[in-house]
Formats: C-alpha cells, sequence, structure tokens
C-alpha cells in the first residue's frame, strides 16, 4: 500500500473545486430522494472509480451522478438508456460545472433545480456565479482516492460487527468526509435551531470518519464524534490508542491524522485502535442501554468455506 498524504493546503485549489463538484450532485439527490432519518438519505457511495450519488428515484425512471476520478469524468445516466458526459479538466470552473451538470439532467429527462448556495464551506459564492474554483490536479485527486480507499477499509473493519442500527462508511457532501456511525437506539434531542442539525442529532450515536482536512485544519485526519457532544474524557484519556490518537475537547472529537496512522507498522489497525478505543471510553462515561446487544459477538464461522 502506497502511503501518500496530501495536507490539505498542499490541494486546496483542487480540493475545493472537487468539493463543489460533489455538493451539486449531492444537493440533486437531496430534491429527489425520499426523506431519511440523520440525513441519510444524501449519503454517497465510494466505489473503485470514486464517488457517485447510488441510484436516485426519478420521473417514472431513476437515475444516477457518477464522478469517475480515474477517468476524469461525470457520468449523469438514467435506467432507460439515457447518458451524458461531463469532462473534468483544468480550468473547468464551478460555474461551468453547474451549466454542464443542469443540462446533462436536462437532457436524460430529469431537470432538476437545486440550492446554488455551498452547503458547510466557507465560501458562499453561488455555484453558477463561480468562476473562481477551477482547478484540477488528476495527480491530487489520485492521491485523494487513495487516502478514501484506505479510510473505507480501516473504518469498515471497526465498523461492521455491530449489531442495530449502523451505518458503513461513505460520503457526505457537505464536509467531504468519509463516515459511518453506530447508534444506541435512544432519543437525544438538539438544543439547537439549525436544519441540518436537527435533523442530525436527535438520537445517540457515535460517528467514525476520515476527512481531508479544511481552511480550519490542514491535516486529513480520522475523527470519532460522540453525540451527545462530550467536552472532556475525563480520566479515561489513559484508554485512548494509539499512542498518537488525541482528544480534542474544542472540536469534542478524538483525532488520528492520517500521518501517524501511515507511521506505525499496520496503519489499518491503527485506525481501527482509535475507533475502538475512543468508543469505549465513551461508554465509561456515558453507557448506551443496549450495549450488551450492540457489541455482542457474531456467530459465523471463522472460515466460510
Amino acid at each position: 500500500m502506497e502511503k501518500r498524504i496530501l495536507d490539505y493546503p498542499d490541494w486546496q485549489d483542487t480540493a475545493d473545486t472537487l468539493h463543489l463538484f460533489l455538493q451539486m450532485a449531492g444537493k440533486v439527490k437531496i430534491e429527489h430522494s425520499d426523506k431519511q432519518p440523520g440525513w441519510g438519505h444524501v449519503r454517497m457511495p465510494l466505489t473503485i472509480d470514486g464517488i457517485g450519488t447510488g441510484i436516485i428515484p426519478g420521473n417514472g425512471s431513476s437515475f444516477e451522478i457518477y464522478f469517475n476520478l480515474r477517468q476524469h469524468h461525470v457520468d449523469v445516466q438514467n435506467t432507460d438508456g439515457g447518458k451524458s458526459r461531463i469532462p473534468l479538466s483544468d480550468g473547468l470552473s464551478v460555474a461551468e460545472f453547474y451549466s454542464q451538470l443542469m443540462g446533462a439532467l436536462d437532457y436524460i429527462g430529469m431537470p432538476t433545480e437545486i440550492n446554488t448556495t455551498p452547503q458547510e464551506f466557507y465560501d458562499e459564492t453561488p455555484f453558477d456565479q463561480d468562476t473562481k474554483h477551477h482547478s484540477w490536479d488528476r495527480e491530487a485527486v489520485a492521491i485523494y482516492l487513495e487516502n478514501l480507499h484506505f479510510a473505507y477499509r480501516s473504518l469498515s473493519r471497526f465498523l461492521a460487527p455491530f449489531r442495530g442500527k449502523r451505518d458503513m462508511p461513505e460520503f457526505w457532501f457537505g464536509t467531504m468526509d468519509l463516515s459511518g456511525s453506530v447508534f444506541a437506539g435512544q432519543a437525544a434531542p438538539y438544543s439547537g435551531t439549525d436544519v441540518i442539525g436537527v435533523n442530525c442529532f436527535d438520537e445517540k450515536f457515535m460517528e467514525f470518519g476520515f476527512w481531508p482536512g479544511d481552511v480550519k485544519t490542514s491535516k486529513p485526519s480520522f475523527f470519532g464524534m460522540p453525540y451527545p457532544f462530550m467536552a472532556s474524557i475525563d480520566s479515561y484519556s489513559s484508554m485512548l490508542k494509539p499512542d498518537r490518537a488525541q482528544f480534542q475537547a474544542q472540536q469534542n472529537e478524538f483525532i488520528l491524522t492520517l500521518e501517524d496512522a501511515f507511521s506505525y507498522p499496520d496503519p489499518e489497525q491503527a485506525v481501527v485502535d482509535m475507533c475502538r478505543t475512543s468508543f469505549e471510553i465513551v461508554q465509561r462515561i456515558d453507557r448506551w442501554a443496549d450495549l450488551d446487544w450492540i457489541t455482542e459477538p457474531l456467530g459465523y464461522p471463522v472460515s466460510s468455506a
């Protein structure tokens, strides 16, 4: 496994451009999808070659928007055989991509209007007016895809055995992270009024994910975030593994940078250890009612042969 890392500032122009492209696809999915708890209807699956919306219900048929990050193009296609392709190249601005994406949706018979203001992004320039984001560094995109695949393998190893309600890792277009969650099955009302928080933070859960960094945090990192949020882990900090993992009280998150994960002999296990020990710490502080059932080992034989 190659251990290539890009800090956010190293590829910010391309990262931001890709992020905004993906936001448009995610917003299209929002407009057509049946609503699910915790914004589950906006999750975007990771594949070998890139990121897609998955199947979106449409007008009499279904469609998808798929970003092939190896071949550097976006396919917009429906179940009736209609298809349009948008090449991804340096110089393609957010505004031009928006125009082409809307045209592609019209072409396959799925015209869609979206909110053109970026979501959870530091620059709120509407998509159709954004000509400053137009960078496409193929090598940077390749490294990002490698990192996503590493994150998927690592997070999946940890999340797979949990019983009850559990989400495996998928892409979230708002914050550009790949994450999954384990749920307690207990209500935990949110005190805020923002639409994202109200529809996300309404039950006990813990999210585990990877994000590439942003304007506030330059290092790509793995995280574990419990809800209800925790400002302190009291006397349990010694339980946190591996040794370079941290609890950042300001963000209410457990953190292991990608660089630190790669420094261990078994990087995937380092990520699993951070997830496992952070979950154990959270349970020491606020034990879930059905924890024993949620964590009961599965009964499969060691080998299925």
